[in-house]
Order: C-alpha cells, then structure tokens, then sequence
C-alpha cells in the first residue's frame, strides 16, 4: 500500500460520472469538509488484499501516526528551541566557544498544527502495482471506520468515479508526507513468558532464572561447562553484536583474501576471492554428497517470486521489512529468502504418493537475500546476500516426523563434527509437545554428552511446535546460530481458520492414506550445517576466541591451500617444482613458497595461513631425498616447550612422499577434492586481489 498524505485547510470533492460497472455508492454530489483535513490518498496494491483487514489497520495506524506528528510537531520544535536558548546562554557566560545557533521559527500559525477531520481517498497512481481484485475498495472504508472508532472523525471517497477535487495544502513542514506501507502479518505473539531450562548429559533438568544482567542465575552444577555458561549468557541476555569492535574473522576473512565487503552493491554483500571460492565449493559438494547419501532428491528453484500467490503471500507477508523487490515491466517479484514458498508450492502441485514419504527434498540455495536492519550487519554472521543449505521432509504424520527427526539430529551431529564446528544445543518447543517427547529428547543430549538450553512455550506462536538449534560462540562471547530443525505442522494445511474464523490459504499439500483418507504431511525443515557464510565465520570465530589454548586451523579437506613447499635455498628449487607436480597430481592443493626470503619467514607465513602441513626441504633432505614435514595439530590443546613457546606443529623429519600422501589421504578420506588455480601453486605467480 502506498498513502501520500496531505494537510489541507478544507477539501472539496465533487462526483462526475461512474468511472467502472461496480462503483462504490456516492450518495451526494459533493464532498465538502471544511477546517484542518488530512487527506490521505491510497493506492490498494496486489499483496494488500490477501488480507483487506490486515492492511486496513496497518493503514490506519500509519494516518495515526502521521496525525501525531502534525499536532506535535509546534511542542518538538519548543523543545529544540529550549535546547537552542541554553546553548547561546552558556556562550553569552563565556562557558562555550561553539557558535550561537538561531533558533527555529514555525513555518505557519500555531493553530494550523491541528487534525480535525481524515478524508480516504482512493488514488491508483501512486503505485502501477494495483490489485485487481474487487476487495481492494474495501480498503479505504476499513481505514476511515478504523480511524471513527478511536474518535477520528474520517470520511472516504467512493471508488469507481471520476471525481474533481480541490485541496489547500497548508505548506508547513510536515504537511506533506508520503508512506509505503507494506503488508505484514504477524503471528500471535510469542510468550514473553518462556521457561528456560538445562537438560545435563545425566538427563537431569535445572530451571534456570533470568536476570538482565548475567542473563541468569549462578548453577552450580553448569561451573564445569563454562563455555557452554557463556552461550547461555547470550542466548538469554543480548545477542547483539557490540559494533565499535569489529569482529575478528573481518580481519581474517580479508588479509586471506577469502571474502570482502562488495562496495557497488548492497551493504551485507560480499564479493568472493579465489580461497573463499574454493572454500565455498568444497562445502557445497560435501553436503550434496551426504544428503544424497541420506536419501534426499535434488531441486532447484527461482530466486524470485509473484507476489500474487495467496500461498507464498501468508508466509512472505510475515517479513515484509526484509524483503527486497524486482519489478518486470508491470509484474513486480519478491527475492527469496528462504526456499520453502517455491518448494512447497512446488509439493502442493505434486501427485504424492504414500510411498514416496517421507520425501526429503534438497535445494542448495546459491542466493538467498534478508535485507537485515543495518545495525544488524555484522560480517559473515549476518548478511543480507547469502548461501543456505536448505532440507526438507515430507512426513507421513507426526509420529513418523519424530523417527525422522532423530535420524536428521544425527546427520547434522556428524556435519557439524566433519567441519570442524564446536557447537552448543538448543531445543525450543511447547510444553505439551515436551510433556509427550522429553524421553527421546534427553537420550539425544545424552548420547551427545554435553548439555542442552531447553525453552518451553505455553503454546506454539508458529508454524513448528519443536525447533532444534545448533549455535556457536564468537571470539566477542556472542552466539550465533548455524544448523537448525524444525517441526512444521501448519504449512501443508489446506489453510489455517483463526479464533475470528477468518481462513488463511496454506500449501495444501496432501496425500492419500492406506485407509483411503486425505491427510497432509508434517514437514521437517532442516538447514543441515547452517547458512555457509556463517560456517566460516563459526569456524574462524571460534579459532580465534581459543587461540591461547588451541591450535587454529581449518581441516585438511577444506583447507585452501593443504599443503606448502618451503625450500631452504634455491637449490632445491627443482626438486621442489617435481614435489609440487606429484601432489597436484595426487588430488592435493598444494602451493610453492619460492620467495627468495629467509626459511624462518616462509614457515612464520604458513603458521599465519593455517596451512595443515608445511614441507620443508634442504640441504639434508636434497641429499637423502627425503622430506621433513611440519604438520599443524589443528584443533589439538596447545602445548608448550621449556622455552614456553607455543607448539602448533608437529616435527616430522626425512620421510618419505608416500608417507605424507597417505597422511593427507586419512585426513581428506571421504571428502570431496578440488583443484587450486595454477596461478595459486606459486608464490612467484599468485594473484593477489586486495594488495
């Protein structure tokens, strides 16, 4: 919906002749209000009606809102005013050297800041989205009633007339106003009353109490998990991310020339180097190879979307704010921010058969986009043009989406482990469904011996009634989730009835039964490692927040660069390039160091790139054709020698190359390859994009 608003000193309407086959009723030849009118002219656009009343009161509420503006807009200006007088008195008493300011004089009369009638008026050219339907002139009546019963005295003009008008518009500085008002449909509100609990590895429950400023009280059976008391910290206090301290992976992400900050596109969109492409890849063939293996299908759906579907329009229309929006000629289209409209939409046209459930689809979401508030923005945490993995089940009913539940628990367990994620659990569900469930639920946190955050609702807000979470820690003590699943039981309904009886379209997903019955699945909505952006930012966040007692470093099969040769003088140069040639042809990213720089340099720059295995080659290792072997302890406990210098490296002298390959070859066993750009194989030749 769009609404220009204008104040007026009187407004004058006039009927001329009916200008559809269906006009509104105009009783009268004119319209004549005399005294200090807003008119607000409105266009009704095609998402408005999927619900008239929503965006009636939306609409309304903005006219409210602009009224208070009008009416205080004098008393802001006496307040600035005021703030003005003391600043020029501290300036007269030789208090302040600043400049005097003048103060604000009001544009008109005082008494012209006054509301004393609203007229509605429909007007189509703000907007070349219009709705076609016949509700949308049920808009602007909504509003003007709207605003009559909280004491506004409100007219409309009937649609469908040509109609003449005369306004005065006032002049003053908010006498002209323009809104656009985007429908939004929120879900009952959640319970600011959530019960917090911790489940142990024991199985045992512990009530936790809240408090605004350590988030909840001291337990003394959570001291041995201090980590796991940090994130719980966040979770229940701020997660808000403090801004004047950027995060560290920001620096990383950029002196690795993984990622950057794309400056000619929107904030919170990233342009990628040639490591963070690789990076990105490996991980996307991964995760196709372990769904697959587990039994999904692949898919791939648009990017964008109508606007015009009542089924994508009750999900999409819960976000408006962060959506982004792509006109086509007179079409205009919404870019997804998640793949579920497009897939479910997708199911609903589907002849799905018994047999097919539970059917797991998987779409590898290349472009997903959020337009996050700014203050939100905080690097590969949270952008607004990302990566999403996105999973979803198809169950037969709600028993059988519990079997699948646990059995994707356990895929993700393993995904979080072979990327190298130190994570913390959350389960989020309703009492009720806590009260059926919690057996199964606990041998999870059991068998994954480490507690779990667990919040009760009274009763489900949204579409899921269980949402499980995995989260990590920042180096700043700020969690962030990466995998989650939920349990979805509303969206394949053929649609939902509110406490009004007012119906709302859903999917309509169904299936017939072995009883002959139509029924509609329960869906499982499962991102499996969490958007990938985010990965990154886990894996580099939390490197960094146990640097002191943990070797950094990402594993082997995903590291960019999995191997480097450092000679100890150019002698050895040609052994090295021979070295080079056979682990490329072995399936390993390997790079050269044939910088003419000291072997102290060249090792200090490996330990910064996080390189898992470092091959050194000199003198020694010419004449014994052998090789000596740095390999990183990623992940391992940091020790120290009797000097107290840092061990991250584990020495390993005059072995042989088949013996480093089937080294690499156990840490990369079972995941995918991928090749490093021959530019990257030297340091001589290595494209650098941001030096």
């Amino acid at each position: 919906m769009k609404i220009l608003l204008i104040h007026s000193d009187g407004v004058e309407v006039v009927k001329n002749r009916e200008a559809t086959s269906t006009p509104q009723e105009f009783k009268d030849k004119i319209i004549n209000l005399e005294g200090l009118v807003l008119v607000a002219f409105v266009s009704v656009e095609d998402q408005d009606t999927y619900d008239v009343d929503v965006i009636a009161k939306q609409g309304a509420t903005v006219i409210e809102e602009a009224i208070l503006q009008i009416t205080q807009f004098p008393e802001k200006i006496a307040e600035k005013n005021e703030e003005i007088r003391k600043h020029n008195e501290k300036i007269d008493l030789g208090k302040s050297k600043a400049k005097k300011r003048k103060l604000n004089e009001l544009i008109a009369d005082r008494s012209k800041y006054n509301v004393e009638k609203v007229l509605v008026y429909p007007w189509a050219h703000l907007s070349k989205f219009l709705s076609s339907e016949s509700s949308a002139m049920d808009v602007c009546p909504k509003i003007a009633n709207l605003l009559s019963e909280k004491g506004i005295e409100s007219h409309y003009s009937p649609f469908g007339w040509y109609k003449a008008f005369k306004i005065n518009c006032i002049g003053h500085e908010v006498a002209e106003m323009y809104r656009d008002v985007k429908l939004y449909i929120q879900p009952d509100e959640h319970s600011a009353q959530a019960e917090f609990r911790v489940i142990l590895p024991s199985k045992k429950e512990i009530n936790l109490v809240k408090e605004d400023k350590m988030g909840f009280k001291s337990v003394p059976e959570l001291k041995k998990y201090k980590n796991f008391q940090v994130f719980l910290k966040s979770e229940l206090g701020s997660r808000r991310v403090d801004l004047s301290e950027e995060p560290v992976h920001i620096k990383f992400m950029k002196e690795q020339e993984l990622a950057d900050f794309e400056p000619n596109s929107d904030k919170g969109i990233l342009r990628w180097y040639t490591k963070g492409v690789i990076m990105k890849n490996l991980i996307k063939r991964y995760m196709e190879d372990i769904i697959i293996d587990y039994g999904a299908v692949l898919i791939d759906t648009p990017i964008m979307y109508s606007v015009k579907s009542k089924k994508l329009t009750a999900q999409t229309a819960r976000f408006p704010a962060r959506t982004y929006w792509v006109e086509s000629g007179s079409d205009r289209f919404l870019l997804r921010f998640a793949g579920d409209f497009l897939q479910f939409d997708m199911v609903s046209g589907m002849n799905l058969k018994l047999n097919y459930l539970p059917l797991r689809l998987y779409e590898w979401e290349q472009y997903d986009f959020r337009r996050e508030q700014e203050g939100e923005l905080t690097g590969l945490r949270r952008l607004r043009g990302f990566v999403m993995p996105d999973f979803h089940t198809f169950c037969k009913d709600l028993d059988s989406a519990v079997e699948e539940f646990k059995l994707q628990y356990e895929l993700n367990k393993k995904i979080a482990h072979d990327l190298g994620v130190k994570d913390y659990i959350i389960f989020r569900t309703t009492q009720a469904f806590y009260k059926e469930n919690q057996r199964w639920i606990k041998d999870l946190v059991k068998r994954e011996n480490k507690p779990a955050l667990l919040e009760l609702w009274e009763d489900r807000y949204y579409y899921f009634v269980l949402k499980f979470e995995r989260g990590v820690l920042s180096a700043q003590d700020k969690s962030g989730t990466l995998a989650t699943i939920q349990v979805d039981v509303e969206s394949t309904l053929e649609y939902l009835e509110d406490e009004n009886g007012k119906k709302r379209e859903k999917y309509n997903v169904k299936f017939t039964d072995e009883d002959g019955e139509v029924k509609h699945p329960i869906i499982l909505h499962n991102s499996p490692s969490g958007g990938l952006e985010r990965i990154l930012w886990g894996l580099i966040e939390t490197a960094y927040r146990e640097m002191d007692t943990i070797v950094p470093g990402f594993k082997t099969w995903l590291s960019p660069i999995q191997a480097r040769i450092i000679t100890v003088s150019n002698k050895q140069n040609d052994i090295a390039e021979r070295l080079l040639e056979s682990m490329t042809r072995a399936g390993f990213r390997v790079d050269f160091d044939d910088r003419d720089e000291k072997i102290g340099k060249k090792i200090r720059q490996a330990e910064v790139d996080w390189i898992p295995y470092s091959i050194v080659i000199g003198k020694s290792e010419q004449e014994k054709g052998t090789i000596s072997v740095r390999k990183r302890l990623i992940g391992q406990e940091i020790k120290r020698d009797e000097k107290n210098y840092k061990i991250t490296s584990e020495q390993i002298n005059d072995i042989r190359l088949d013996d480093l390959l089937k080294m690499m070859e156990e840490d990369c066993m079972g995941y995918p390859r991928y090749k490093l750009p021959i530019p990257f194989r030297r340091f001589s030749t290595k494209v650098y994009f941001r030096h």
